[in-house]
């Protein structure tokens, strides 16, 4: 009889906490991270539902709401009668896109664009911009960002009229809005700046981005100013937490001072 896999074996005990996230969503969670980590590789076999249950002092049936959630997100496998198996592949191309003002130029051929929504707003639509002081009107654009197909980005983008209107034939759908900012300014550009900060997708995101409710996410804010410290260009952009990543040249921090 030839050898059947052994079940993968996990780390000690975990204990979820009741809260807004349901016990259930906690698990799919962590035992969605084991997988896409590749601590559960594909084709392994993961323990039963007892000894999850066990191991998380939780319920049989908490787990076996987990598992259907990685089961439809096209996880893990079972068979009536049968244990249950990794079936995620890793996608080919797993690095990050890395993001930057100075990365307005980068695509692929593989780079795709859905624009959501456009309409022409007044200045109080930015809200509170961290810097710079909006001067409308706008013209305010919703979309997402793909590559390969996959969603990865989806953002909201509030450009000066005068500057949307130099956008040409060749506008938003095809080229990254703020290449065309920077392209169509006419030298009006003084200032460019971003804030990064990491928070949880919300329900939105997470249907447009097509990652878990609460999953890792970067959101971003980015202002272009003229000299006089008018907002040219707002963005707010949201990246799924496992297509970001971030470059900088550190050398300072080693220099004597």
């Amino acid at each position: 009889m030839p050898a059947q896999p052994n079940p993968v074996r996990s780390s000690p005990a975990y204990r979820l906490e009741p809260g807004p996230v349901t016990l259930y969503a906690q698990l799919a969670g962590i035992l969605r991270e084991r997988v896409k980590s590749g601590v559960w590789p594909n084709g392994a076999e993961i323990p039963t539902l007892e000894e999850l249950a066990a191991e998380f002092n939780v319920a049989r049936v908490t787990v076996r709401q987990a598992m259907q959630i990685l089961m439809k997100e096209g996880l893990v496998s079972s068979q009536r009668g049968r244990r249950t198996f990794v079936t995620y592949t890793p996608a080919e191309d797993k690095n990050p896109l890395f993001v930057s003002i100075n990365m307005v130029s980068s695509v692929t051929p593989r780079y795709e664009i859905t624009i959501i929504s456009r309409d022409n707003v007044p200045e109080s639509y930015l809200g509170d911009p961290y810097m710079g002081k909006a001067r409308g009107p706008y013209m305010r654009i919703r979309k997402v960002d793909f590559e390969s197909g996959d969603p990865y980005s989806v953002s909201t983008h509030f450009v000066s009229l005068p500057i949307y209107k130099r956008f040409g034939k060749v506008g938003e759908e095809q080229v990254k809005i703020a290449r065309l900012v920077r392209d169509k300014a006419r030298g009006a550009l003084h200032l460019c700046h971003e804030r990064v900060t990491v928070a949880a997708a919300d329900l939105e995101e997470s249907q447009l981005l097509k990652c878990p409710l609460s999953a890792p996410v970067a959101r971003i804010r980015r202002v272009f100013l003229d000299a006089k410290g008018d907002i040219l260009y707002y963005a707010l952009l949201t990246f799924r937490g496992d297509r970001f990543g971030i470059e900088r040249d550190t050398t300072e921090l080693i220099k004597a001072g």
